[in-house]
């Protein structure tokens, strides 16, 4: 620490530059001191590219030909289509241009067979002047950017020691949303944020996608831990041939539709990829055993992505003739079809289909298998797969197949049908090689069906890593329990027990979750799932119905604020047994429930489209707006079901193993981390028993270990483990001793509450304080229960909330308004950034709203005392307006009114008798009519400035401002601006302002071009 403490940005900047030069002693990046300016980076880039083309050209590009590659690369608008363009089609990116001879030729820009070697140019370029793209923002300055073949790839900005991460990635979304990313720097792939002691990376993404949840850090290979330290970083990631991978083979291009984005892989994904492309890669597949390994990465760490790029890498192995992923139920073989083709890089692009596929049926998998096609990549089930290898007419197949089973743990030794199903397959294609991706492998099932363990990322190091959340798990007692049970009472695949017939259990649950609804979904924010199983082999729909009826009952007597919208999903019954009529009487019943609700026309032949219609509402992503808050289920949407807006499981049947870690799972999948600290389960029966399956089950499936040992474990080290790697919750008295430690902190640093610290130091600290504050605050607000099992509320019993956790209501209202606000309008200032890009939003105990009875009532009493000239009055009624306006999350209301009150304090706005009125809707007219005051004003007073006095009139040019949005280059659409300047010309030397008026008419052009955004921005800043 000490070498870097005193250290500039800039000698570490040249540190990480000539380390950069030879990664491990050997020539890697090539220093190009000489380019600072994107002039220079086009002719640097067209030298390589004539370098390259070599026998394509000639002579070297006119400037005619390389403004046709200029203007390519300058048009590609989002990364997700720059990484189209750099995979180009089969790996090779070319450009399309018309020679001035007339010929016609394809230049290649990269070639993804020759990373790391052949052509492939790698530079490193630092300080690259950057002038504005957006009129009013400043010229900026990269720090350093690695380029590929002369385009940038990588760009890396660097924060001195002391500083953070979170530094640099606020800077690069500053960069974004003023669109520096453009041009020649449209090709970047890769962000990355480095200080001396942290680097995070992410893909590059539009300014509406940008989240600093999804930049990672490196990890090590070995124990997965986290690196820190930048020199190792650069040589496990920034070393050439890696780097490049990275950019490339690591990336996945996601066309989901409206979604499209580049995703670059996490470690431990590159990392497992590897190990299975080398194993693959070393197979014989005429003579080896097909048993070439699993992969273990826990639920919701991006399965799906590691799996496809493992299918697409291999596919293009010389020993591989096809890749067949096998999905566990024919219903999510679409599924994994469209994620497959949306990470397809060729599929869309240049009008190419892709070289994914699925299969309508057995025939037509047998079409696939047989034929010649680039479509090597075929998704299909297991179910299909064995009804086809077990065809009387099956022939066996020559060529090398890689097997790669999803889900593999369903497909091991408990004597299910799928795996009587696995081995119809391999012992009919007994060539073929065998891959098992599993989020909870069986042990030792898993390894005895497809191999040793390959790689492995569990749910501790998911955590670990923010990737995934953890968990606050509840163990409620309703009615009394029997004594001593054995395994089997407890297990409800085994046995029934008195849960299973009990109303009043029912009725107790029920109670529970509307009565602690608003803590557990965090004030409606979060929805929820509901499982229920009963045991004795009986059907558990009929408890699902009881269930639904008692939340219906329910919803009748509560205020409508209160009631809940839930919906029931299970599967129809075509078994012929003796559930199959009440089973699908219910669910006709529950659909018609369905359609009332949400205006739906669902019937028993729709099944299939009304379960997708309530994971969609379940998911938040119906058309309509119109969401679930909880949907009852048996099995359905407790396994691969991914829905971040849920956040709480509540669970009415004994879960345990890798089943318990698969539901438990639904509710952890990223979202907020202050809104959605983690994942809430709550059990509701066999609390103890439960509770103990609940930490085996984590510690068993976050211990690499366990993939060669079992271990018999106490509960309470168990428990403390699980704890101490952050997958259950703490206990409730020491979340609340580290809130009580903030606030004690906060109090300190802003005098007993009452100011924000003027030094920057102690508003920084202030800053960190108040997100500490709002993390831990979200999490309290979320338990029901302290250690002793006493309710707490912060909805229901604010009072003994504030009294735990050591602030007053009003302490806490000047906190998260008055101060945060201040705190945020200074940190603004000094980033020279609008003030709703603070990364700053509180979490309020109370829902804290301006009162705007009260809020009318203090301006009118500062127009009072103006007018009366009792200016020390109206400063202290000022700060209290302000103080009011601070306790609103709307920025644009609260400079709209700010504006108003200050033209009144300074006797630019007065009313029309005094005293002032004090009704809301006069005060509101009376601040419409000051805006247009102010609106022509700041208008005039342009007009004037800029001397267009004979070019336009005010009321024309706050016309055409009318039409502009925010932020927004879009007032010389039809050469409005343009025309005004012209029709100025001959006059501004005359008539403009002194300032204006020295100006040159070139500079006069750029710096009205400048002026006139700014007042346009200003304006409709208070629309």
């Amino acid at each position: 620490m000490s070498e870097y403490k005193n250290k500039s940005e800039l000698a570490f900047e040249k540190e990480v530059i000539e380390y950069l030069t030879h990664i491990g002693g050997v020539k890697q990046w090539e220093y190009l001191e000489e380019i600072k300016t994107t002039e220079q980076l086009w002719d640097n880039f067209k030298t390589i590219l004539e370098q390259n083309n070599r026998a394509r050209l000639q002579e070297p590009l006119t400037v005619t030909e390389f403004n046709q590659v200029k203007k390519i690369i300058s048009n590609i608008d989002t990364p997700y289509h720059a990484g189209q363009f750099l995979y180009g089609v089969n790996g090779v990116s070319e450009i399309e241009i018309d020679l001035d001879s007339g010929q016609h030729v394809f230049l290649t820009v990269f070639d993804q067979a020759q990373v790391g070697g052949g052509n492939t140019v790698y530079q490193i370029v630092n300080q690259i002047e950057r002038p504005k793209i957006v009129d009013g923002k400043p010229n900026r300055r990269f720090d350093v950017t690695l380029l590929i073949n002369g385009l940038p790839i990588i760009q890396i900005e660097l924060k001195k020691a002391m500083h953070s991460t979170n530094e640099a990635l606020n800077q690069m979304e500053q960069y974004i949303s003023e669109k520096q990313y453009t041009g020649i720097f449209s090709t970047l792939q890769i962000l990355i944020a480095m200080t001396p002691f942290d680097i995070r990376y992410m893909s590059n993404t539009t300014l509406k996608s940008f989240n600093k949840a999804f930049a990672f850090n490196w990890q090590n290979e070995e124990d997965a831990k986290p690196v820190y330290s930048w020199k190792t970083f650069a040589d496990k990631v920034l070393s050439i041939p890696m780097a490049h991978d990275l950019a490339t083979r690591y990336m996945v291009l996601d066309g989901t539709k409206n979604k499209e984005s580049i995703k670059v892989m996490r470690p431990y994904q590159v990392y497992a990829t590897k190990r299975v492309l080398d194993k693959v890669r070393k197979h014989d597949f005429s003579y080896d055993e097909g048993k070439l390994g699993y992969v273990w990465h826990t639920t919701g760490s991006g399965k799906t992505i590691t799996s496809f790029k493992t299918a697409w890498l291999a596919s293009r192995l010389p020993n591989v003739d096809k890749v067949i992923f096998l999905v566990d139920r024919i219903a999510l073989t679409n599924q994994t079809a469209d994620a497959y083709r949306a990470y397809d890089p060729v599929a869309g692009f240049e009008g190419k289909t892709g070289v994914v596929s699925d299969t309508a049926n057995i025939s037509d998998l047998h079409r696939k298998l047989t034929i010649k096609s680039d479509k090597n990549i075929i998704v299909t089930s297991i179910q299909k797969m064995s009804r086809y290898v077990s065809r009387q007419s099956f022939k066996p197949l020559d060529d090398n197949i890689l097997f790669i089973v999803d889900e593999a743990h369903r497909s091991t030794g408990d004597g299910s049908e799928d795996q009587g199903m696995l081995e119809t397959i391999r012992k009919k294609i007994p060539n073929g090689a065998w891959i098992g991706y599993t989020g909870t492998p069986k042990f030792p099932e898993t390894r005895e069906i497809f191999g040793d363990l390959l790689h492995a990322y569990t749910i501790k190091e998911a955590i670990a890593d923010k990737n995934v959340l953890g968990f606050n798990v509840e163990f409620k007692e309703t009615i009394k329990a029997p004594e001593n049970p054995t395994e089997e009472d407890i297990d409800d695949n085994i046995k029934s027990s008195v849960y299973d017939t009990s109303h009043e259990h029912v009725e107790l649950v029920v109670k529970d979750i509307f009565d602690n609804w608003k803590s557990r979904s965090n004030n409606g924010k979060y929805n929820a799932l509901l499982t229920v199983h009963v045991g004795g082999n009986r059907a558990s729909t009929p408890r699902a119905m009881e269930y639904f009826d008692k939340f219906q009952e329910e919803n009748k007597v509560r205020p409508e604020n209160q009631r809940l919208k839930v919906a029931v999903s299970f599967s129809m019954d075509t078994s012929n047994g003796n559930n199959q009529l009440e089973t699908n009487n219910n669910l006709h019943r529950a659909i018609k429930e369905y359609n009332k609700l949400f205006s739906t026309t669902f019937d028993m032949t729709t099944v299939k489209q009304y379960t997708d219609d309530l994971a969609r509402r379940l998911n938040k992503t119906a058309d309509d707006g119109k969401y679930l808050d909880l949907v009852i289920v048996v099995d359905q949407l407790l396994t691969g079901f991914d829905a971040p807006e849920l956040n709480t499981l509540y669970v009415d049947r004994t879960l345990k193993g890798g089943n318990l870690i698969q539901a438990y799972s639904r509710t952890n999948r990223m979202h907020n981390l202050v809104e959605k600290p983690w994942g809430n389960v709550i059990n509701y029966r066999w609390p103890v028993q439960n509770e103990f399956a609940m930490n085996e089950a984590f510690y068993v499936y976050s211990n690499r270990a366990s993939a060669n040992v079992q271990t018999q474990m106490d509960i309470t080290e168990m428990k403390d483990g699980n704890e101490e790697y952050g997958i259950i919750s703490k206990p409730f008295s020491e979340v609340l001793s580290e809130l009580q430690d903030a606030i004690h902190i906060l109090s300190e640093l802003t005098d007993g509450f009452r100011n924000a610290p003027p030094g920057e130091n102690d508003q920084d600290k202030v800053f960190e304080n108040l997100n500490i504050y709002n993390q831990l605050l979200s999490k309290l607000k979320q338990y029901t229960e302290d250690d002793e099992g006493n309710v707490i509320s912060a909805y229901d019993d604010p009072e003994s909330f504030y009294e735990k956790i050591g602030i007053s209501q009003d302490q806490e209202v000047l906190l998260t308004t008055t101060i945060a606000d201040k705190i945020k309008e200074n940190r603004a200032e000094r980033d020279n950034i609008d003030i709703s890009q603070v990364n700053l939003e509180m979490v309020h105990i109370h829902d804290v709203t301006i009162n705007y009875d009260y809020l009318t009532e203090l301006i009118a009493q500062m127009a009072d005392e103006v007018h009366d000239d009792e200016m020390e009055k109206a400063t202290q009624t000022k700060e209290e307006i302000h103080n009011e306006l601070a306790k609103s999350d709307n920025e644009k209301e609260k400079y709209k009114i700010r504006n108003f009150v200050e033209r009144i304090y300074k006797k630019e706005f007065v009313f029309d008798k005094y005293p002032a009125p004090r009704s809301v809707e006069l005060i509101n007219r009376a601040m419409d009519l000051s805006q247009k005051e102010s609106n022509l004003k700041l208008v005039t007073d342009f007009v004037r400035k800029w001397g267009l006095d004979n070019s336009i009139r005010p009321k024309e040019l706050e016309k055409l401002i009318d039409k502009h949005h925010y932020g927004k280059e879009d007032l010389d659409n039809q050469n409005e601006i343009t025309d005004i300047m012209i029709k100025a010309k001959d006059d501004y030397k005359e008539i403009a302002t002194y300032e204006i008026k020295v100006l040159s008419w070139i500079k006069y052009r750029k710096e009205f071009r400048k002026a006139v955004y700014i007042l346009a921005d200003e304006i409709k800043k208070m629309d």
